[in-house]
């Protein structure tokens, strides 16, 4: 068996090892195999259908379906999660993706943006969707202690007051249902004051 071949094999076995469904990067195997010979056989693999590329240097080992006829891809908000925690920065959903992930708008647009603690940052992804990190000075958006909470002031103030009607507030009436009252309570006081009242009205009556 040749080297290359080798490497492949031992890198796929360690994929396995560390099981299905995880997000991961060609970096991890720089310190144990010389980075062509691990580009090679990640190209190899996605090629044969084994491994997932996602983004340059971003793959996944895919899940599969009950009878491993389909393989089962992370979602988008996955994917930008894990970028995240590889470069440690802290990112949240922004403007319609947020409003997306809450429930008040059905579209999943091809640009999803999410506000960061790092730098700004835009991760072309291979099924031709873009993700975009966008750099705030905002620290209070990070100080959310419930992410629920968090998503949820996010997703109002991208629809703005005057888009928040009686369908969207029956959704946000559901979603407040599993946020405990103290995690309710603390959080409030980090939203804006319009977002403050209706979430009160919601959550109280």
């Amino acid at each position: 068996m040749d080297t290359e071949k080798k490497i492949e094999d031992l890198i796929f076995e360690d994929l396995l090892k560390k099981g299905r469904g995880r997000i991961f990067f060609a970096q991890e195997f720089y310190d144990r195999y010389p980075g062509s010979s691990v580009r090679f056989a990640l190209s190899n693999l996605n090629n044969d259908g084994k491994i997932a590329r996602l983004a340059r240097g971003v793959f996944c080992l895919p899940k599969l379906t009950e009878h491993g006829m389909r393989m089962v891809l992370p979602d988008i908000d996955e994917t930008a999660k894990a970028i995240a925690d590889k470069t440690k920065v802290r990112i949240v959903p922004y403007g319609d993706q947020a409003a997306y992930l809450v429930g008040l708008s059905g579209f999943s647009f091809s640009r999803t943006t999410y506000l960061t603690d790092g730098a700004p940052r835009t991760i072309r992804l291979c099924n031709g969707r873009t993700i975009e990190f966008l750099h705030t000075s905002e620290m209070r958006i990070f100080a959310f202690g419930n992410t629920r909470m968090q998503l949820i002031s996010n997703a109002m103030r991208a629809l703005g007051r005057k888009n928040i009607h009686s369908a969207e507030r029956e959704t946000l009436k559901w979603k407040l249902e599993d946020v405990p009252m103290k995690d309710f309570e603390r959080d409030l006081q980090l939203c804006p004051g319009w977002v403050q009242d209706i979430l009160i009205n919601l959550k109280v009556n």
